[in-house]
């Protein structure tokens, strides 16, 4: 029922083991979702993400084959390249091999490896304070690097293109940055995920085509640069809408400051279908929907 468009598992078991990663694919395949998509941060993890994905499923008893079955048939990938410096500095490379491994992968005997259906996570990203980049030098971010961070996220939307692949991008405090890619490479297929933005912001990216996905960040009250995020959630038309947890990241309330699992994602679709005013069974058959146009078509 409650799909999830965007979390990290393999970050989530690194933290917690491999038995708590069990549990939670458990959990989430009880929820019947219609997909969850799994996302990493560098090229060439997609490898040891889905190694984790079979590890944690031969943890189940015999009694949930039909569970393991869910989440084989749910769970979807994307792959990309986030902006820390090794990845800047050598950004030509990065993205070649980011192209092998997408082919290579879905070229594979791989159990996941039709279900690699989108580029991403990439993008800007000048949040210092973020705690997706917790202990991240920031030193090196002067103009002439801004600059080549902009180039790794044009290259990977630019492979987009080659490849027929939807994109999630992640920007944070780089809106202007984000924009001038989007404007250049032309290629506006894709999610917008973990929006924070304002409405103005919002309207840039909808103009051009872009899905818009909300995490847990917006049930947030209280802080300035949320304060509007109501009337954002609202306005979002609901052929772009798609929800996500961006776990182990953002825990929503009433769960806020603690480590977020995918198993959050039901009151972040409570707090929007209050919001938009709709019940929470339709809003689930619209996200689904939104999602199977955008990577599945």
């Amino acid at each position: 029922m409650y799909s999830d468009s965007l979390f990290n598992f393999y970050k989530l078991t690194e933290d917690q083991g491999l038995d708590a990663g069990a549990e939670l694919l458990l959990n989430f395949a009880a929820q019947k979702p219609f997909y969850g998509m799994d996302c990493g941060i560098r090229g060439d993890d997609i490898w040891a993400r889905a190694d984790r994905y079979r590890a944690c499923i031969d943890l189940f008893a015999e009694e949930d084959e039909d569970k393991k079955n869910t989440i084989r048939n749910s769970i979807y990938f994307c792959a990309g390249i986030m902006p820390d410096s090794d990845s800047v500095e050598n950004r030509f490379e990065a993205v070649e091999n980011l192209e092998r491994t997408i082919i290579d992968f879905k070229d594979s005997d791989e159990d996941f490896g039709e279900h690699l259906v989108a580029i991403g996570t990439c993008g800007i990203d000048h949040d210092w304070d973020s705690v997706e980049y917790e202990g991240r030098d920031h030193e090196w971010f002067d103009n002439s690097t801004i600059r080549d961070e902009r180039d790794l996220f044009a290259l990977q939307l630019t492979l987009g293109k080659k490849l027929d692949m939807p994109v999630v991008v992640h920007s944070r405090r780089g809106f202007n940055e984000t924009a001038d890619v989007l404007k250049a490479v032309k290629w506006n297929r894709g999610v917008i995920h973990g929006f924070a933005y304002t409405q103005s912001e919002l309207e840039f990216f909808l103009d051009l085509g872009w899905y818009i996905g909300f995490s847990g960040t917006v049930t947030y009250g209280g802080k300035n640069k949320f304060a509007d995020m109501a009337d954002v959630v609202s306005y979002v038309p609901k052929d772009r809408i798609l929800i996500e947890t961006d776990s182990p990241y953002y825990a929503p309330v009433p769960v806020k400051g603690g480590t977020n699992t995918p198993g959050n994602i039901r009151y972040i679709y409570e707090y929007i279908a209050a919001k938009r005013g709709m019940t929470i069974h339709r809003l689930c058959e619209t996200v689904d929907k939104n999602f199977e146009k955008l990577f599945l078509k």
